[in-house]
């Protein structure tokens, strides 16, 4: 089994392009560059209008004699004759009888398989050009042989496939390019994957506006290298269909095709940006990044062949017969492409389909035709020749497709905004940072600085009272200096008394000289007091000016003192000071040129901001533009609502293969409100989008939900667009709506569209898993609106026809919920839950066989009693069969020999009188095949047998 997710490879640069094959009638014009985003740049389909016109190349092939051909003589009968070197070969019908036909290229028996591949099939896709190779021929001329030999122990055996997937590889980047391939089988008309066997009947759609050919669903496997090209060829060749025939002992009984999907990256650098105005060359950088995106074909037809010839028998005949009804219709519309008939049947079968683009369109295509020597197949070796006579006149025109690759370009932008969105937060929080910071060392500088002042002024306090204190006791020293001062001015006028006195003593001993001797002692003793009081005088004096010398030095000291004080606080302040100016200087500087770049990279901001705000602003008003569309469309609906709600009802279809109920009117008049309503419908899509449409089912507003909703249903009618909604989310977006809203209307629109999705059988697993049948089951319980309940049951009936969700669906009150609604009594509901019923049985009865082609399946019954006889359905089926119209009363008819297959129920049928009713359909019933079940169930069943006896 091969790997369905996309492999993670990049293949290697290219050192130079392929050479032209032969035949081109002139070359192809060189490509333009880009146009000037200035012009509003075009879309990617504008870049495809580089083409030119191309002959489909035709070759011939030549397979060596085998032992059949020798055992029956081919060495005498050859009924080809080559002349490889004139490019032409004869066609012998006899010895006297034959024609020449000439071709682009002949090869004798000997050619080599690297001389075939580098001739016929080397790719031009590395180019841009869609490509095909493919290869016809009768059984056994050796197509597989050609087109698909794997050759990996011998590399010269290499076929088509391989050397071309080794020569993509070789000339691609790893790092910028990328190819991935799908493998598939049209077998009995039906696709299916050879990488992924699982996925069967796969669709193929084609683009209304471009034609372009593709298959959703098919596995897309990005190849890494050689081995891994060979590991997934030859899964697919295990998983291709080959039988042993008369003509071919491995015929190949499917058309195999290999399709290689390959993206090139390039840049162009566009010279004319360099007259656009500021700021837009973001937008629009110089080098654009441009994608070559091609596909080639590599085919392997199966052989046609004779019944008679090949001894095909039972499902090989089966094989044979579609093999050739799709080899008819591909040489049909060679015959009208080479006749230029206004008409072409392409649609005539699958294979011509595919092949769309290869014959007639834009591909570059290769033909090789095998043929074998023998003359007992001259028929048709001949049929072979003119088939590829007639491709030779089909004219190709084939175009580089070149793309902007803008989803690179978004992710690259995307990447950028996210980095400098990044970055402007980062610088941000830097910036917050800084400036926390600078705020905080402010801070700390004036609580320094104030730690400072207050020091000083301390400091400055403490001297001024110390000067306070020396100045109170200089005043002290002052006033014992005036005492002492007094107290010598008290002696001196002791001692001028004393003088005087003496002077007086000495007249009066002048006088009295006669009392001298009386008066010698006296004078003595007042000597002796005067020098005595002299002397204390003089030691008076002598500490007087000792302390005038005192305190002269006190008074200098505290000058000094003073001086000296004043000098270093003056000093200290001033240092203080500078070193707190320079420091403040500095932070402020810096805080400066920090607030500059602050300023700087707020401008800058501001300018990307208001950009940024100028684009949103476009983007608003492309919404409201938008918007006010759907608002307009959504009136012009509004008035048609109910015939809008019979318009949705009527595209809810089965997904058993039991065929479509239609619940609208079939007038004129209807089919052209449908067709408006789709054309309406259209139009939203194409304007709106589909991501944009999802978003309005989240809207606020009821009316806006409703008509959103419609849109889907009506999407969800279209195969193609299933796929999309359910990648997109509206699955999810769906089956949300329907749990928790109240609104009837909604109910009904949204059971109608999930209706819609559950058609396709990959969706049914998803609905189950995400709660769908139990969503639809409280629904129904809750409503008694029969369009809602109609709704309801178109969506459960689809779900009945998958047999692996029967346990499930039951499990969730699916079934319950279901046959609950029969007590509406409403015609159409009841038509709605027939068809369930039907689908059901039928899934039970053959073992949930969803194509009747898959040949790994296995029919088998259910065994067991039927879970719908266990939810007692069984005695309104016999009561109420032919109560209703043709169609209701048809699907309780196969429902009823459904469940009579299954000999577990035979009890519960004659026990409810279910034998009389199956007698009635099988002889009453409208439909052949319904009667044929009826009589099968009767005699194959011995109870029932008994009981009619």
């Amino acid at each position: 089994m091969a790997a369905t997710g996309r492999a993670s490879v990049r293949p290697v640069e290219r050192h130079g392009a392929p050479p032209r094959p032969a035949g081109r009638s002139r070359s192809v014009a060189p490509r333009r560059p880009s146009p000037s985003p200035s012009r509003a740049r075009p879309a990617a389909a504008d870049n495809d209008g580089v083409s030119d016109s191309c002959r489909v190349r035709v070759a011939v092939r030549l397979r060596p004699k085998n032992s059949d051909d020798l055992a029956h003589g081919a060495d005498f009968d050859g009924c080809v004759e080559l002349q490889p070197e004139c490019k032409k070969l004869k066609l012998k019908k006899n010895n006297w009888s034959c024609e020449s036909y000439k071709f682009d290229e002949v090869f004798s028996e000997n050619a080599s398989q690297k001389r075939v591949y580098e001739v016929v099939a080397k790719p031009s896709v590395l180019e841009g050009y869609n490509g095909t190779v493919m290869a016809y021929g009768q059984t056994g001329t050796g197509k597989t042989y050609t087109v698909g030999r794997l050759g990996k122990d011998d590399p010269s055996e290499r076929g088509i496939m391989v050397r071309a997937l080794e020569h993509i590889l070789s000339v691609m980047s790893l790092e910028t390019d990328s190819v991935a391939i799908s493998f598939l089988q049209l077998y009995l008309e039906s696709v299916q994957d050879l990488l992924a066997p699982e996925k069967t009947n796969i669709p193929i759609v084609e683009d209304p506006k471009t034609g372009e050919v593709s298959l959703p669903g098919a596995a897309i496997v990005e190849i890494r290298d050689l081995e891994h090209v060979f590991q997934l060829l030859q899964i697919g060749e295990m998983n291709r269909h080959a039988a042993n025939t008369k003509m071919n002992t491995e015929s190949s009984r499917s058309h195999a095709i290999l399709i290689v999907h390959i993206q090139r990256s390039l840049r162009i650098k566009d010279e004319s940006n360099t007259s656009l105005p500021n700021g837009t060359n973001d937008l629009f950088p110089d080098n654009l990044p441009l994608v070559l995106k091609s596909k080639l074909l590599i085919v392997d037809l199966a052989g046609s062949e004779r019944i008679d010839k090949s001894g095909s028998e039972g499902h090989m005949i089966e094989e044979a017969k579609f093999i050739n009804l799709s080899l008819t219709s591909l040489g049909k519309c060679i015959n009208a492409l080479a006749e230029n008939s206004p008409h072409i049947p392409t649609r005539d079968s699958k294979l011509t389909r595919i092949l769309r683009d290869s014959f007639g369109g834009t591909a570059r295509t290769s033909l090789i035709v095998t043929i074998g020597p023998s003359s007992r197949h001259f028929s048709e070796t001949s049929s072979t020749i003119m088939f590829g006579q007639r491709a030779m006149k089909i004219v190709n025109t084939i175009r580089i497709k070149e793309e902007v690759d803008y989803e690179s370009l978004y992710k690259k932008v995307e990447r950028e905004v996210d980095h400098l969105t990044s970055e402007m937060e980062r610088q941000q929080k830097l910036k917050n940072s800084e400036k926390m910071q600078l705020e905080k060392k402010l801070k700390e500088s004036e609580a320094s600085l104030n730690d400072l002042k207050v020091t000083s002024n301390m400091q400055i306090e403490n001297m001024v009272m110390e000067k306070r204190e020396m100045e109170s006791t200089i005043k002290r020293l002052m006033l014992d200096l005036e005492k002492e001062k007094g107290k010598n001015n008290l002696l001196s006028q002791q001692i001028i008394h004393l003088e005087t006195s003496l002077d007086d003593n000495k007249q009066k001993q002048l006088e009295n000289i006669s009392n001298t001797n009386i008066l010698a002692d006296t004078t003595k003793s007042h000597e002796k007091k005067i020098r005595e009081l002299l002397r204390q005088l003089e030691d008076e004096r002598s500490c007087s000016a000792s302390m005038n010398d005192h305190l002269n030095v006190l008074q200098q000291q505290l000058s000094d003192a003073q001086n000296c004080f004043q000098e270093n606080i003056a000093c200290e302040l001033e240092k203080q000071l500078s070193r707190t100016t320079e420091e403040f200087g500095s932070q402020i500087r810096s805080l400066e040129e920090k607030i500059a770049e602050v300023i700087s990279e707020k401008d800058l901001v501001y300018e990307e901001l208001k950009s940024m705000q100028e684009r949103m602003q476009q983007v608003i008003r492309h919404k409201q533009g938008l918007e006010d569309e759907i608002l307009r469309l959504k009136q012009s609906l509004a008035d048609n609502c109910t015939e809008e709600s019979k318009a949705l009802s009527g595209i809810v279809r089965s997904g058993s293969g039991l065929g479509s109920v239609a619940f609208m009117s079939k007038s004129g008049k209807s089919r052209e409100l449908l067709s408006s309503q789709r054309s309406n419908i259209s139009k939203i899509f194409e304007e709106v989008g589909l991501p944009n449409v999802l978003a309005l089912l989240k809207s606020d507003e009821l009316e806006v939900q409703i008509h959103a909703v419609k849109v889907i249903a009506n999407l969800a009618a279209e195969d193609i667009n299933q796929e999309k909604i359910v990648e997109e989310g509206g699955l999810d977006a769906l089956l949300s709506l329907l749990e928790t809203s109240e609104n009837t209307t909604i109910h009904r629109v949204t059971a109608g569209a999930i209706a819609n999705l559950a058609m396709n059988g990959s969706n049914q697993g998803l609905i189950m898993n995400k709660g769908g049948a139990r969503l639809l089951a409280n629904i129904a319980s809750k409503t008694d609106d029969p369009q809602t309940l109609r709704m309801v049951a178109g969506a459960l009936a689809n779900l009945c026809g998958n047999e692996k969700l029967h346990v499930m669906l039951k499990q969730d009150g699916g079934i319950k919920a279901l046959l609950g609604m029969f007590r509406t009594g409403h015609n159409e509901v009841i038509a709605q839950i027939a068809r369930g019923m039907a689908n059901f049985a039928k899934c039970e009865s053959r073992g949930g066989v969803s194509n009747a082609f898959a040949v790994l399946s296995k029919i088998g019954h259910r065994k067991g009693r039927s879970l719908l006889i266990e939810e007692g359905v069984l005695n309104w089926m016999v009561a109420n069969s032919s109560a209703f119209s043709a169609s209701t009363r048809r699907h309780i008819e196969l429902a009823f020999c459904h469940l009579a297959q299954n000999e577990d129920n035979a009890r519960d049928i004659i026990l409810t009188g279910g034998i009389k009713e199956l007698l009635r359909i099988s002889r009453e019933s409208s439909r052949d095949d319904t009667r044929n079940l009826a009589k099968k169930a009767l005699n194959s069943n011995p109870a029932f047998f008994k009981e009619i006896q």
